[in-house]
């Protein structure tokens, strides 16, 4: 089975409503390694229609997928990822911490590398909560430069 139709399966289990518009955009994510922005799918909705698309569109179908955990919104790098759970095609349950993620994203070359690192996040989180303070999101961005675009 294609990782789109795991995501479509996923998604319509669920009780989401996928339209016509929504998995567009998803055929679009799924061209894409690393961020991609929201003007990206926006850009290449527009080549595909014979209509004018209005940017909301394109924003609201990709919190869409954000929303049902396909999609990490990265607002530091005003982009989104596809998660890692859904390029290796294995459900919320397979260990991946989906809402605990590090997120390494080259600033030359937009790669991105989606960490799941457990162990680092309990500490993390028993920190917080030592000092009162509740994570809302647990996902943290790094910046830097990934080995291919270093040699």
């Amino acid at each position: 089975m294609s990782i789109k139709q795991t995501i479509l399966d996923q998604c319509r289990s669920k009780g989401a409503q996928i339209t016509p518009l929504r998995e567009q955009v998803l055929d679009i994510v799924l061209q894409f390694d690393g961020v991609i922005k929201a003007y990206t799918v926006l850009a290449q909705m527009q080549r595909d229609s014979r209509q004018a698309v209005a940017p909301p569109t394109a924003y609201r179908a990709l919190d869409f997928w954000a929303e049902q955990g396909v999609l990490h919104k990265i607002p530091a790098v005003n982009g989104y990822i596809l998660c890692s759970h859904t390029q290796h095609q294995c459900d919320h349950d397979c260990g991946h911490g989906h809402e605990s993620s590090f997120i390494l994203v080259c600033a030359e070359c937009g790669a991105a590398d989606e960490q799941s690192l457990m162990r680092e996040w309990s500490a993390l989180r028993a920190g917080a909560a030592a000092s009162g303070f509740r994570l809302k999101e647990e996902h943290v961005v790094l910046t830097g430069v990934c080995q291919k675009c270093q040699n």
